[in-house]
C-alpha cells in the first residue's frame, strides 16, 4: 500500500509556473540532486540518484545512465518515448545545485518547444521518516534543505518534489547524518518500501498527474 504524506501549502509567489497548454503534451525532466559521485554515492545526500538508477533498471523503456553532451555535469537517460529524460547529478555538490538545474532546465525546454514541460526533483527529505515519500507541489519551501534552496535561488520554485523520507538524525548533526551511507537494514526499508511508491509516483507523472500542481 503505498504511503504519501499529505500537500505542503506555503504562501503563494509569483513565478513561472510550468502549466499544461492545449494542445502541447507533456515533458517531464526528472533529475535527482546529489553530492559528487563516486564520492558520496550511498550515503543519504544521494539517495534520489539511487532511486533513479533503481526505475531504470526496472523499466525496458528507459535506456541505461551515460553521461550527455547536452546535460552537462549530468548522468542521464532520455527515452524517446516517454518524452522524459532522467538525470543524475555527478559533479556538483548539493548546496551548488541551482546553476547547474537552470541550464538543464533550459536545454530541456528547448528539447521540447511543442510540448508542456514540467520538471521534478528527486531529493533526500530528513523531516519524513525513512520508507515514506512526499509529493510536493511547485512553489513549496526548500524546508532548509540546501540543494532546494539553491535551485530556489536560481530559478524559483517552479518545481515538483518527490522528497525520499532517509529520517531525522537521533545523535549527531544534521550535515553529518545526511552524508553517511545506509546500513544494510535501511537499504531493506528503502528497496521494499520507498521504491515501489517511488516508481508508481513517476509512473503517475509520466501520465501527467502532480506534475502542473501548483499553490
Amino acid at each position: 500500500m503505498l504511503r504519501y504524506i499529505g500537500w505542503i501549502w506555503p504562501q503563494q509567489a509569483q513565478r513561472q509556473f510550468s502549466t499544461l497548454k492545449e494542445g502541447k503534451p507533456p515533458a517531464i525532466l526528472f533529475a535527482a540532486i546529489a553530492n559528487p559521485v563516486p564520492q558520496y554515492s550511498g550515503t543519504r545526500h544521494n539517495v534520489g540518484n539511487w532511486a533513479l538508477d533503481q526505475v531504470q533498471k526496472g523499466r525496458s523503456d528507459v535506456p541505461p545512465f551515460k553521461s550527455s553532451r547536452t546535460y552537462r555535469g549530468y548522468s542521464a537517460s532520455e527515452p524517446s518515448e516517454l518524452n522524459a529524460v532522467f538525470l543524475k547529478s555527478t559533479q556538483s555538490y548539493m548546496n551548488l545545485q541551482g546553476r547547474p538545474i537552470s541550464k538543464a532546465w533550459s536545454q530541456f525546454k528547448k528539447a521540447y518547444p511543442n510540448h508542456s514541460a514540467a520538471m521534478v526533483i528527486l531529493h533526500d527529505e530528513i523531516q519524513i521518516p525513512l520508507g515514506k515519500i512526499q509529493i510536493r507541489r511547485q512553489n513549496t519551501s526548500a524546508r532548509g534543505h540546501n540543494g532546494l534552496r539553491s535551485i530556489d535561488s536560481t530559478i524559483g520554485p517552479v518545481y515538483t518534489k518527490i522528497g525520499i523520507g532517509v529520517g531525522k538524525p537521533d545523535n549527531i548533526p544534521v550535515d553529518k547524518h545526511v552524508l553517511s551511507k545506509f546500513c544494510s537494514d535501511e537499504l531493506e526499508v528503502l528497496t521494499g518500501e520507498s521504491l515501489p511508491q517511488i516508481k508508481a509516483i513517476i509512473d503517475d507523472m509520466l501520465q501527467g498527474k502532480y506534475i502542473y500542481d501548483k499553490q
